[in-house]
């Protein structure tokens, strides 16, 4: 199912996604360790915000990006005992992200790991729309959201960064409808991946 368009006046039937990860590269094993969730339906918010065991260590790199300790993770669940949720949780709605393939590939990995059925994705990523139609002098959330005066109470945690993003879209889809451009078609998703043997 093609999901309408969204305005930009009036954005409805969001879910805003952030993770923390173990490292970046899927290919070499990463796993996320925070999911966040905000879902915006029909002017109601729901929020989903764990968590995860990766059932690996977290380097000490990464840890000192995130504030994630192996021993913060050691009793939370893994993605297996989540997946469902999360997939029920976006199913049906346009996920907002910022650099939206490096999140979607991650969630979709987990999600088809423990053969859950994957969601239709359609995405809205507010880093390319800051690189389109915006001039920041960085656009990483966290510098957006500096130039913007937005306050951030904790960097690169997974909740933290979903509310600097809504607040950021905001500004970037009111700005979009001032210039005309009152709606925004989602992307598809298009999976790589596929059910594990």
């Amino acid at each position: 199912m093609i999901p309408p368009l969204m305005r930009t006046n009036n954005p409805n039937n969001l879910v805003y996604l952030d993770i923390e990860t173990t490292g970046l590269s899927i290919s070499q094993g990463a796993k996320i360790c925070e999911i966040a969730m905000l879902k915006i339906c029909d002017g109601a918010e729901t929020t989903f915000n764990k968590l995860i065991n990766p059932n690996q260590l977290i380097p000490e790199a990464c840890s000192k990006i995130h504030g994630i300790t192996d021993d913060m993770v050691k009793d939370s669940p893994k993605f297996s005992e989540v997946a469902d949720e999360v997939a029920k949780f976006i199913d049906g709605f346009v996920l907002v992200c910022h650099n939206a393939s490096f999140d979607l590939n991650f969630v979709s990995k987990e999600i088809m790991e423990n053969y859950v059925k994957p969601p239709e994705m359609y995405f809205i990523d507010t880093l390319t729309i800051s690189r389109q139609y915006f001039s920041f002098a960085s656009n990483k959330l966290g510098n957006i959201a500096e130039i913007l005066e937005i306050e951030v109470k904790e960097q690169h945690r997974a909740m933290a960064d979903v509310l600097t993003m809504q607040s950021i879209s905001k500004y970037l889809f009111n700005n979009l409808y001032r210039k005309g451009i009152d709606s925004l078609e989602p992307s598809y998703f298009e999976q790589q991946l596929t059910y594990p043997k």
